[in-house]
């Protein structure tokens, strides 16, 4: 690069970074901020709770069918390294709902502890919140401001700063000083002696005495179209110790003039920041305070602190809580400190201030916290329980218990994954399956009605797997029992959510997960991540029952049976397979039946309603064809009267539409049995070709493979390649997978 394209690059950032300075106002005096604050009061008077309901709606919401709503803050990636969570809307729902009972009653008294088991999200809920606060922060709509003191030196005139007898102490009678024009807020760097900031970052407002404040801000309301009113927090907050001492010397020595104490404000947009600890702290379960103070007089730099200021005693506040005031503070794993490293919180929360040697400073911020159930449980029958319980929200975040969405924890693995090796077709559903299956438990039969206990009997691991899942329960149970069942899935869900041992608090976590996900992904026997390199992977984990509490568990009707768990994702996996060769092999085609299917319905419900039809390729009216209809019933039918078993058809789907009201029609889901009969009807029909195919198949890699029948050869490749293009199996891949299945299955 030479040296002019050079300059011209540091030009454009030097331009680039001035214009972002001014047009973002990080600068301004107080006159400029409450000529600021006079246009938008409100977005400049909220307080922690208010500013975080604010940045979680400024990201936006989508609300669901049941009215609840869901916060696409955590639903939605905006960052690579930094996943959406999965699943949790309910847990996100309670948070909002505690930050406005806090702006509701104007005080927030609380602290948030979110519990649940190992690797449920709890830390990366606090991550997120984090990471929206920063990104807020920079909005035009997340601006928010502190204040810091400028004292200048002589060279501007200002002789105020100076122990010379023959120049004034400038804090005196200064009627005829026409040296001090306005603010030091903009003054030049080399012209301001010293800069105290404000620790606490407190709202610039606060700096209005408290028997004035109300009146000042009434006035600039009127001017308003509606009305505003002060927020309790403006209303009676109050500067912290140092500002207050130093507000206080100054009036006394400009003799009551507020507007020349002013003049040494300097307005300051902040921004959060988890790095740089502002506005946001994360405290690890360390033995340390959170909180304290530091005489700044004796320090090296006392010459450039005001002389007027030398008399009275400051002190600087450095620690967490500090750190976090106007944000919010996460205390990670608060439970697995000693319990007097946390008494003081007690006293905290309750009132919001913090007493240190100096003083007492209040405070404006959101305090979370993180806790595993065992700890909370040990800290439940302590003594100190009672007091904590009633300054505590407790907020569960379980596992979660769809396999749908427990997928979606795993998508940017996914993608690093496929950096080097491809995903095998259904690999993540199974291992997402097996991972849920893990996290089920019986339902208690005692909690429900006489009627409904049969069911509760029938209802083992894999059939509640589907039930969560929305998806069609098998045979054993009928069509009247499953759509009871449906019915009472909500009650089925809270059942044991009460309890300690509740649903989702044990089983194989996201954490365990990865782990099992990238050592398949190191599995050198395959050129893909293959489902059986899942299989293998979760043999190994199970074998020491010592390492994790849910391998420990009893079995009791399949519950808690983790080797089970992996014999039906195995079969699961040959049916899966099962139907990618049938479509491979060119000789079943799903979306050919269900397009067949669609047709077929067409002309039944003309034929029952004895309505004509229009021909697609001629456009004209015709009578139902009967021969597009006998030849899908060959295939479905096991009724010989076809009226009854048309309209049975008809009921099927009218069912359906009762039990998913306000979803689209899916013949998929409907008609799965009828589409699993059609497969297996085609799989019987060509048993003896596609047995031919399947060893020749196996054969791959072979000296003896090439020496095939060609035509079975020629197959052989049609339906690798199809395997490969139609779903994603490596040759490899779908070679071992026949082994397998001939093998153990």
């Amino acid at each position: 690069m030479t040296q002019n394209a050079t300059d011209e690059l540091i030009n454009y950032l030097v331009n680039e970074f001035k214009s972002q300075f001014y047009d973002q106002n990080n600068i301004l005096s107080f006159y400029e901020y409450l000529a600021l604050f006079s246009n938008d009061p409100i977005k400049l008077m909220r307080n922690s709770a208010q500013y975080m309901i604010s940045m979680i709606l400024f990201f936006g919401i989508e609300i669901d069918k049941d009215g609840s709503k869901n916060f696409l803050l955590f639903e939605k990636a905006r960052t690579k390294d930094k996943p959406p969570i999965v699943g949790q809307q309910k847990v996100h729902q309670n948070i909002y709902k505690i930050l406005e009972q806090f702006v509701r009653q104007g005080k927030i008294d609380k602290l948030i502890l979110l519990h649940g088991p190992n690797g449920s999200s709890k830390s990366s809920t606090a991550e997120i919140i984090a990471r929206g606060l920063e990104d807020y922060s920079k909005t035009e709509e997340g601006a928010i401001y502190k204040f810091n003191w400028i004292f200048p030196n002589d060279r501007i005139g200002f002789e105020g700063l100076s122990e010379e007898k023959n120049k004034k102490i400038g804090f005196t009678d200064q009627k005829n000083d026409s040296s001090i024009t306005g603010s030091f807020a903009h003054l030049k760097e080399e012209d301001v002696l010293c800069r105290i900031e404000s620790d606490m970052k407190e709202n610039p407002l606060f700096l209005i005495p408290k028997n004035s404040r109300e009146k000042f801000l009434l006035n600039i309301f009127k001017n308003k179209d509606s009305k505003i009113e002060i927020p309790n927090h403006i209303e009676r907050g109050s500067l912290s110790t140092k500002n207050k001492k130093i507000f206080d010397q100054l009036i006394i020595a400009y003799k009551g003039d507020v507007k020349k104490v002013f003049n040494h404000i300097q307005v300051e947009r902040f921004y959060y920041s988890k790095n740089y600890r502002s506005g946001i702290a994360i405290v690890e379960p360390q033995l340390s305070i959170d909180a304290y103070d530091k005489q700044i007089n004796y320090e090296k730099n006392i010459k450039n602190i005001p002389p007027i200021l030398q008399n009275i005693r400051l002190f600087e506040f450095q620690g967490e809580l500090i750190d976090a005031n106007r944000g919010f503070i996460e205390y990670s794993d608060l439970l697995k400190r000693p319990l007097d490293a946390y008494k003081y919180l007690l006293t905290t929360i309750e009132n919001m201030n913090i007493h240190l040697n100096s003083g007492i400073l209040e405070l404006d911020l959101i305090m979370t916290a993180s806790t595993n159930e065992k700890h909370l449980d040990a800290f439940k029958i302590s003594p100190d329980w009672a007091s904590f319980k009633g300054r505590f929200e407790l907020i569960r975040v379980p596992y979660l218990l769809k396999w749908k969405e427990e997928k979606k924890i795993y998508e940017e693995d996914v993608k690093i994954i496929e950096k080097i090796k491809s995903m095998g077709p259904h690999s993540l559903d199974l291992l997402c399956i097996w991972a849920i299956l893990t996290r089920l438990i019986k339902p208690d039969q005692d909690k429900y009605h006489a009627i409904f206990k049969p069911l509760l009997t029938k209802l083992d691991p894999f059939q509640k797997l589907k039930l969560y899942d929305h998806e069609e329960l098998d045979e054993v149970f009928s069509k009247k029992e499953e759509t009871m069942l449906k019915k009472h899935l909500n009650f089925i869900k809270e059942e044991g959510q009460n309890s300690i041992l509740y649903e989702g608090r044990f089983g194989v976590s996201p954490r365990e997960l990865k782990m099992i996900l990238y050592f398949a992904s190191q599995n050198d026997s395959f050129d893909s991540l293959s489902a059986l390199c899942i299989f293998e992977e979760l043999e190994k984990f199970i074998l020491d029952t010592t390492l994790y509490e849910f391998l420990q568990f009893e079995i009791h009707d399949k519950y808690h049976d983790t080797k089970e768990f992996i014999r039906y994702i195995k079969l699961k996996y040959k049916e899966l397979f099962h139907k990618d060769l049938l479509s491979s092999l060119n000789f079943y085609d799903e979306k050919q039946y269900v397009s067949a299917l669609e047709n077929y319905l067409k002309h039944v419900i003309a034929f029952l309603h004895r309505e004509n039809i229009i021909n697609e390729l001629t456009g004209k009216r015709e009578i139902p064809n009967e021969l597009i209809m006998e030849e899908i019933e060959k295939l479905i039918s096991k009724d010989d009267n076809k009226k009854k078993f048309r309209e049975n058809i008809l009921a099927k789907i009218a069912s359906w539409r009762v039990e998913n009201p306000g979803e689209q029609i899916s013949i998929k889901k409907i008609f799965k049995e009828e589409l699993e009969l059609i497969s297996r009807k085609t799989y019987k029909k060509k048993e003896k070709e596609i047995q031919e195919i399947k060893q020749g198949m196996i054969m791959y890699n072979c000296n003896d493979y090439k020496k095939l029948d060609i035509n079975i050869l020629e197959k052989c490749e049609t339906t690798f390649n199809n395997l490969w293009e139609k779903h994603g199996y490596t040759r490899l891949n779908a070679q071992k997978t026949l082994i397998f299945l001939d093998v153990t299955v």
